[in-house]
């Protein structure tokens, strides 16, 4: 153990040593019952430390770096709670340090610039999902007392630990980030690849087309004379579906649904009188559509709120139909309907259809009682 006093001084007396040097067996925060540790950089020392470092002059807070072999991070502590001879670190700085559980390890008390620039590298495209990562990483930093170039710390967020690694740290390999202000950058995700533009796509689209032309003209691919590097040259169809002139094209059919409608009735321009020749109507359509009848009947006189006269109907071939004849039809029709049900001419064919059926209302109100006590006139109506 390094730590304590030395002789050197004027007339041999002892200077104070300002730095405090100790080597322990390491073990994972885990092992004292505290995995909360694992979301920061705060380590576990036995008491013995803190009697030491109380006695020394170091700066506060007290920042440590550790050591196993050639590799070093730095930390701060959390408690002297250890046990004597041991120190509890979070996995992920036992990772770091290429150490397992009960490697020795150096801790060493050090003083550390105030850090004015992080730059960090997410291990993981998944990073990318967090919708404001800075304000998640800021959040996590707070559980951290200082970073170290190169390593690669553990942030939890959403039931999740992403990874990043310190790609740059300033003014020094290792920064203290208590009360400090400091500016965060990040890289490119581990695996991450630039999505490609619409014109670099287009581009490479059109050096496809011309080399698949060229090796065609290369080759000697002539029908007729003329060399086939236009059907190397025509990109294919996309797919689903789309419209062409108006209409729908499907990604069975390989030409424009045909339309039942006459192009008489279509509108000569958008927003004119007649069917505007964005409705895409195809014979299905067409099909199921009402009859010009049905518009006669029940869109009432055609009356416009504008006072300008009303378009006149027209059939199927383009007549004008004559809306009162088809009305006067249409009535005719209906009293036909309700004489003939009124006959029976719908039901046995000897009386008029009756419904059997009597609704709760009608059972119970429709009939006056014939027992009662009172005998007025209401009740010998009902008889």
């Amino acid at each position: 153990m390094m730590h304590g006093w030395f002789a050197g001084g004027a007339g041999g007396l002892p200077h104070p040593q300002r730095f405090f040097q100790e080597d322990y067996h390491c073990y994972s925060v885990a092992y004292a019952d505290k995995p909360h540790l694992e979301r920061g950089d705060k380590i576990l020392l036995p008491p013995s430390a803190f009697d030491t470092l109380a006695r020394l002059q170091v700066d506060y807070p007290m920042l440590f770096q550790l050591q196993a072999g050639d590799r070093t991070t730095h930390c701060g502590v959390l408690e002297f709670t250890a046990e004597e001879g041991c120190v509890y670190i979070p996995f992920w700085m036992m990772q770091n340090l290429l150490i397992e559980e009960g490697a020795v390890v150096s801790v060493k008390n050090v003083s550390l610039p105030k850090a004015t620039l992080i730059k960090l590298q997410p291990q993981s495209v998944d990073f990318l999902e967090i919708s404001n990562p800075r304000a998640v990483l800021e959040h996590a930093l707070r559980n951290y007392s200082c970073v170290t170039l190169h390593d690669i710390i553990q942030i939890p967020y959403n039931g999740k630990n992403y990874h990043l690694e310190l790609k740059d740290v300033q003014p020094a390999p290792a920064a203290c980030i208590i009360e400090t202000d400091c500016n965060v950058d990040f890289d490119a995700p581990v695996g991450y690849k630039e999505p490609q533009s619409n014109s670099a796509a287009a581009r490479a689209g059109d050096t496809a087309v011309s080399d698949a032309a060229a090796m065609a003209e290369s080759n000697g691919i002539v029908n007729g004379g003329n060399t086939v590097a236009a059907e190397a040259m025509t990109p294919p169809k996309p797919p689903g579906v789309r419209i062409v002139n108006g209409v729908v094209v499907r990604p069975e059919t390989s030409s424009a649904t045909s339309s039942s409608v006459p192009m008489d009735l279509v509108a000569e321009r958008t927003g004119g009188t007649g069917i505007q020749p964005n409705a895409m109507v195809t014979q299905q359509q067409a099909a199921a559509a009402p009859a010009v009848e049905y518009w006669a009947v029940a869109a009432g006189s055609g009356s416009r709120l504008d006072g300008k006269a009303a378009t006149p109907l027209k059939g199927s071939n383009g007549e004008v139909v004559d809306v009162d004849k088809v009305r006067a039809a249409a009535a005719e029709a209906a009293q036909k309907r309700a004489e003939a049900q009124l006959t029976g001419i719908f039901g046995n064919g000897d009386a008029p259809v009756v419904s059997k059926r009597k609704s709760k209302v009608g059972s119970k109100f429709s009939r006056l009682k014939q027992t009662s006590a009172f005998q007025g006139d209401a009740q010998a109506f009902g008889k």
